[in-house]
């Protein structure tokens, strides 16, 4: 959990902050009028589409479509958390970031894990070096020195005490082990070791910073695999095995392999491949996906031919499927029958290579496990299967690749393309129009419909926050609108009537919610239908309009309470007032 900064803190630091200077110390920008363009750090191209603008404090590509502010940039670039990417401002500003007494200590707590986990693992380490057994099991499984040295592989005795006596000699200092994990209590109050017997895995944060463990039995004992428990520092849905150690080789290659086990990772870095990476035992989730996206333009899902891996490559597929995008894609490799550590080790770097090129596009593998699931050689089975095949089309955002995969399997199952097409668009119909309770509308327009107008004031605003200042009293109106966006439309107003100067950036900052951030951010690169200099006159009349409608809904209000007789004297007057307007 990050530290809570003052958001005043955060909203004067964007206003402040140079994105120009942000970007330009880690990217060749050239200046082009008020703003700047280069080559587009999030995607390879040799014409710049990368614009970044000084003066709204937000950058945007044409071309990938990537868009935010300097702290956004730097969470993507340099993969820094959200206080890391302020924290890097701030020292660029030369200001110190303000914390309250109980982050303060919350923050020394979690240094204080953090480092107490970092002793621990150069004491497995330690033990690994000290153990026979162990170094002949990573003999066994082809790991070399040099090799378990880079991922700082340790390893645990068969011992019940031993991490409990070497770390915890005090109650203070047994507390702290069982909250990194490393410990478990016992009913009558005691405590023993966590990991025993087994060869370990330190993993680690984004900072190269270890906040958990997995540890591999040496011996026929289960659990074959045991991951540190889930703790303030260790997020299994968040947190991906050598993505500290592979991050380099990801970014240069733009391109990131998926596997199902560490020593996967491990055999494949042993033999020239360095860009793979494992979930932690979990199965993958949109974080994970998310954050390879930050670094790599190509997932490959690199999973064994068994039960478990097939179901864990439909499951990443799924997932998959409304994240891609532009210069976003995923494949799919299913090897039947090695792993990816046996089979490189077997066949070597080159075959593994050729099979990582050959691997299915997402296209491919979702109409080939359709085609698995249901048997194509009857009518009904290929019913069944042309239908989860559009199911899952569906899940995919609108646009071309979208279309041509309906066209695709529209083809595979030898349909009629406008027929799909008309399935595609019905059960789209079906599922945007259902209401809170599940029942589908009974009246549904076929036409798009125009932005609300709370939406019309928000986009106005991130192009021109000056504008808020045209409304008179912002805490006393719009009271009784219930719309969608109007706390958002307040917030900003409040914001805007509260600085000196608000820029684009600031206002999208000014909202913890990543999700709302996502939202102003994509709003403010849709184009804007109206012209610049009509922006002042087209916000006076929604103003107008929004007034009105709070108006209609305050006398609504107060007919309703003069119904039950509960009117007093000022609501009389109000009411007089509205019904004469």
């Amino acid at each position: 959990m990050s530290e809570r900064i003052p958001q005043d803190f955060i909203d004067d630091l964007i206003e402040r902050a140079d994105i120009g200077e942000v970007i330009g110390r880690r990217v060749e920008i050239k200046k082009a009028g008020k703003e700047f363009k280069a080559c587009c750090p999030f995607h390879n191209e040799k014409t710049p589409s990368f614009t970044v603008s000084p003066e709204k404090g937000f950058y945007h590509c044409f071309g990938c479509g990537a868009h935010g502010t300097a702290l956004g940039f730097l969470m993507d670039y340099e993969r820094l958390t959200f206080v890391e990417a302020i924290e890097e401002v701030a020292k660029m500003l030369g200001v110190n970031v303000p914390k309250r007494k109980e982050d303060i200590a919350k923050s020394k707590e979690r240094s204080s894990l953090k480092g107490l986990l970092q002793n621990i693992s150069s004491y497995y380490e330690q033990n690994l070096k000290d153990s026979n057994k162990a170094i002949k099991y990573l003999k066994s499984r082809g790991i070399d020195g040099k090799t378990a040295k880079h991922y700082a592989l340790g390893f645990s005795k068969d011992s019940w005490d031993d991490i409990t006596n070497k770390f915890g000699a005090t109650q203070e200092d047994k507390k702290k082990l069982l909250a990194c994990g490393l410990l478990i209590e016992k009913d009558d109050g005691g405590f023993y070791d966590r990991f025993r017997n087994r060869l370990m895995f330190p993993i680690k944060n984004n900072k190269g910073e270890i906040v958990g463990f997995g540890g591999r039995i040496i011996d026929d004992e289960e659990p074959k695999y045991l991951n540190s428990p889930e703790t303030s520092l260790f997020k299994k849905g968040e947190l991906l095995y050598g993505l500290y150690e592979s991050k380099k080789s990801i970014a240069d290659q733009r391109k990131a392999i998926i596997v199902e086990g560490y020593t996967d990772v491990i055999g494949l870095y042993q033999n020239k491949i360095g860009n793979s990476l494992a979930t932690l035992g979990t199965a993958t989730t949109e974080i994970h996906i998310n954050k390879i996206f930050r670094i790599s333009d190509q997932i490959i899902f690199c999973f064994d031919g068994d039960n478990a891996g097939k179901k864990a490559a439909k499951k990443a597929m799924e997932l998959c499927l409304p994240l891609v995008r532009k210069n976003k894609e995923a494949r799919f490799l299913i090897l039947e029958d090695d792993d990816p550590d046996d089979f490189i080790r077997r066949k070597g770097f080159k075959a593994f290579e050729k099979l990582i090129k050959e691997a299915q596009s997402m296209d491919e593998f979702l109409i080939n496990l359709c085609n698995q699931e249901s048997d194509i050689s009857s009518i009904k089975g290929k019913a069944n299967a042309a239908e989860n095949a559009m199911t899952l089309a569906n899940k995919i955002r609108d646009g071309i690749y979208k279309d041509l995969l309906i066209k695709r399997i529209a083809q595979e199952y030898d349909l009629p393309e406008e027929k799909l097409m008309k399935y595609h668009a019905s059960n789209k119909k079906n599922t945007s129009n259902k209401s809170f309770s599940g029942s589908t509308s009974k009246k549904v327009s076929s036409q798009t419909k125009r932005p609300s107008l709370i939406k019309q004031a928000i986009q106005i605003l991130l192009h021109k926050p000056e504008l808020a200042r045209t409304i008179i009293d912002i805490s006393n109106q719009f009271n009784f609108i219930d719309e969608k966006g109007i706390d958002i439309f307040r917030e900003i107003a409040r914001l805007v009537n509260e600085k000196d100067k608000v820029k684009l950036a600031t206002i999208i900052e000014h909202f913890p919610d990543p999700k709302l951030q996502g939202y102003l951010s994509k709003l403010a690169t849709e184009q804007n239908l109206i012209n610049d200099n009509e922006l002042a006159s087209e916000f006076d009349d929604i103003i107008k309009r929004l007034n009105i409608q709070d108006q209609r809904k305050e006398l609504t209000s107060l007919i309703s309470k003069a119904k039950k007789g509960s009117l007093n004297d000022n609501d009389q007057n109000r009411l007089k007032e509205l019904s004469k307007k």
